[in-house]
């Protein structure tokens, strides 16, 4: 996804947000006859223009490098462009060496958030003269380097990864066993011992299932898309298992924590109706 694209969903989430308003990001282009933005639509754009270039200066889009080696190179270069690495001299065969002793940013208020978009499809790279393959890349990101920018930099490495399609075969539906799962990571597996916290979103109409969780949960029949569960599948600190119910509006990419299923759902169903009107 180009820059442009993932900058078009977060203008079309804000507008949501801030206005109320819902608009595809693809709307947002303008290029459709049909769907050509009004003066007014424009007006509202250009009212929210100062959270907008927020965004722009807040994010830095990053489609240019997708190996390793390339990604650790980039976070270490913004890293000290941000603050300052001190050293200290240890002796190592009777000669003082430095090396890296603690790190301080310049704006000890500012989180850096490292996002992997997603790890699937990082470019295998070499080492030592041979190719390695896609699951020796994404452990060397995520094991090695990704690792060093959390306990180095203090950085906030988020990493995006897709579930094996195996997870979503006859064998797996007929068990029950669809849901995002530490076993179903594509790619590699691996990734979990270096997470932090790991979560899984699950979205039970893609699998035809009437209510969930369990026959007392929510009527997926009457949210369909609308409805995503987030759960956190694993941690150092535990919570495995603890589960958050959301709506969910994926032409602006809303989501909102819901009541229990036994609380009053009328305001939530009433957003589905609207909906499923606009569409």
């Amino acid at each position: 996804m180009s820059k442009e694209e993932k900058l078009r969903r977060a203008i079309s989430n804000l507008l949501y947000i801030k206005e109320g308003i819902r608009i595809a990001p693809k709307d947002l282009r303008s290029t459709n006859k049909d769907k050509i933005l009004s003066k007014e639509m424009l007006g509202i754009i250009d009212k929210n223009k100062e959270f907008i270039t927020e965004i722009e200066n807040t994010v830095e889009f990053i489609d240019s490098i997708s190996h390793p080696t390339g990604i650790y190179k980039f976070m270490k270069v913004h890293a000290l462009e941000h603050g300052t690495q001190y050293k200290r001299q240890i002796l190592i065969k009777d000669k003082l060496v430095d090396i890296d002793d603690y790190y301080e940013p310049k704006d000890k208020e500012q989180y850096v958030i490292v996002m992997i978009d997603h790890i699937g499809l990082i470019t295998p790279e070499s080492e030592d003269g041979k190719l390695l393959s896609l699951h020796q890349s994404i452990s060397k990101l995520s094991s090695n380097y990704l690792i060093k920018l959390r306990n180095k930099y203090n950085y906030i490495p988020v990493v995006i990864q897709q579930q094996a399609a195996s997870q979503e075969s006859t064998e797996n539906i007929r068990a029950e066993l669809i849901k995002p799962s530490l076993n179903g990571l594509a790619d590699n597996k691996l990734t979990q011992r270096d997470a932090d916290v790991i979560l899984g979103l699950f979205s039970p109409f893609r699998f035809k299932i009437p209510r969930y969780p369990k026959k007392d949960g929510y009527d997926i029949t009457h949210f369909r898309d609308n409805i995503r569960f987030l759960e956190i599948l694993g941690g150092r600190e535990g919570g495995g298992g603890t589960i958050c119910p959301l709506f969910f509006d994926g032409m602006v990419n809303y989501f909102e924590e819901l009541p229990l299923p036994y609380k009053p759902l009328d305001e939530v169903y009433e957003k589905v109706r609207k909906i499923r009107i606009m569409k």
